[in-house]
């Protein structure tokens, strides 16, 4: 679902040691839509709410110090097990003694995940234990108009007590001072998809990926400082030498073309990425005539001007991911997928079809990446209804409680993997998420 997203409190009568967080002690508690994220169990009175009592001031100071890596920084592959981007996303870092909650956000662009996962079983020592299980797509500009208010009211009630410690009041003076200069706001931005905090990037690393003299395209980096992090420098090195290389070196790669479709595509605002590249899809399949038969490699191989044993080959390891480059002053492409066997090889060509038919916007790079940014999300939907239609899945399968044999069936039939099958019934409905967790 996409909703509001809210942070609600109410000021209350404080107890502690420090005279701040006695100051600033309220019933605060987040929602999205009508779900509350902070339901909760008081162990010690055994009551229920869908409010904590914490210091707000602590929860002010999280969001405004992570502010740009929330607002940018997307999910990567094991980022749940990087405490840095943990402490970053999630409000469980919040600190202060107080047993907040495990909300953790992460950007996809115009929008935010939002979830909710709460521990089975919490530390014995902790007196709360948090009870919904909940995920959530809120837009960006709902995540700003939120934050920014709760920032407001706790800062508003910092000036009226006439604190000493302007520590906040600066920091989020700062950081919307940076927010207001388009400047100052990429150079943010770009950090915070490498995965830094406001000034600890590498010296010369976002001027680097600022100056593009090779015409990557500015999105398209964007979507590398994602997939590199703090590797950014070595990928980005590694794509310029095969740009400077316009396909002309035995470099791995295969050049074709990738037809244009007649009709507009959707803005990202307009849909969830899932429903987006669905629909990209199915329109790119009614525009070449491929009906809901399965593409073979031969017909995927036409479509692109290329050959079918491309789709067989084994990687080459020269490319630091799945992309495409365009020649200058060229209607071809150099497709680099450093991936195998042929269902990994079809479905990465399908992703990189979607990305110049959605995104491709003068720039020479097609990036194809394992972030979680919409760009990518919508990639990945595409091709999984191009190459395996829903409907004519269903029709294969033709049981509500398929089974292995079942998948293995139909993923033959498809040629895509297993996998993809399986996540092609998850995302319609009609199979259990529980599926993907023991797929091979």
């Amino acid at each position: 679902m996409s909703d509001d997203l809210k942070i609600d409190f109410a000021w209350i009568e404080g107890s502690g040691d420090l005279a701040a967080e006695r100051a600033f002690f309220a019933k605060i508690g987040l929602s999205v839509g009508r779900e509350w994220l902070t339901v909760l169990e008081d162990r010690l009175d055994g009551t229920w709410g869908t409010h904590l009592r914490a210091c707000a001031h602590r929860l002010a100071t999280w969001f405004a110090a992570n502010w740009w890596r929330l607002r940018w920084e997307p999910q990567s592959p094991n980022c749940l097990q990087d405490p840095d981007w943990c402490i970053a996303h999630s409000t469980a870092a919040a600190g202060g003694g107080f047993v907040w909650p495990n909300i953790t956000f992460a950007s996809e662009g115009v929008k935010l995940s939002v979830w909710s996962h709460p521990r089975k079983t919490p530390a014995a020592f902790e007196s709360i234990r948090y009870l919904n299980c909940i995920e959530a797509l809120v837009s960006a500009v709902e995540f700003e108009r939120a934050v920014d208010t709760f920032l407001a009211a706790v800062i508003s009630r910092h000036h009226s007590l006439c604190l000493s410690d302007q520590t906040l009041p600066k920091l989020w003076a700062e950081v919307q001072g940076e927010r207001r200069n388009p400047e100052a706001s990429q150079w943010r931005k770009l950090e915070a998809l490498c995965g830094y905090d406001p000034d600890e990037a590498p010296e010369g690393l976002v001027a680097e990926l600022l100056q593009d003299p090779a015409h990557l395209g500015a999105p398209a980096l964007e979507e590398v400082a994602a997939q590199g992090r703090h590797k950014v420098a070595t990928v980005l090195r590694q794509i310029l030498a095969l740009a400077d290389a316009n396909g002309q070196s035995n470099q791995g790669g295969f050049r074709c073309t990738i037809p244009d479709l007649t009709g507009p595509s959707a803005k990202l605002s307009d849909a969830a990425p899932h429903d987006l590249g669905a629909r990209l899809a199915r329109q790119a399949r009614q525009e070449w005539n491929l009906g809901r038969k399965p593409i073979r490699n031969e017909k995927l191989a036409e479509l692109l001007g290329t050959e079918p044993g491309v789709f067989a080959r084994s990687p080459a390891a020269i490319s630091p991911m799945i992309m495409a480059l365009r020649p200058p002053k060229s209607g071809e492409f150099d497709f680099y997928i450093n991936q195998s066997p042929t269902t990994s090889r079809r479905f990465a060509t399908a992703r990189l079809i979607a990305d110049h038919l959605q995104f491709c916007n003068g720039g020479r790079l097609l990036p194809a990446t394992s972030a979680g940014t919409q760009r990518q999300k919508v990639q990945r939907a595409f091709a999984q209804e191009f190459l395996c239609p829903i409907d004519a899945l269903l029709e294969k399968i033709q049981t509500e409680q398929p089974d292995e044999y079942d998948f293995a069936e139909a993923a033959d039939f498809f040629d895509v993997s297993p996998l993809l099958v399986k996540a092609a019934l998850v995302n319609h409905g009609h199979l259990d998420r529980e599926a993907l967790s023991w797929a091979n």
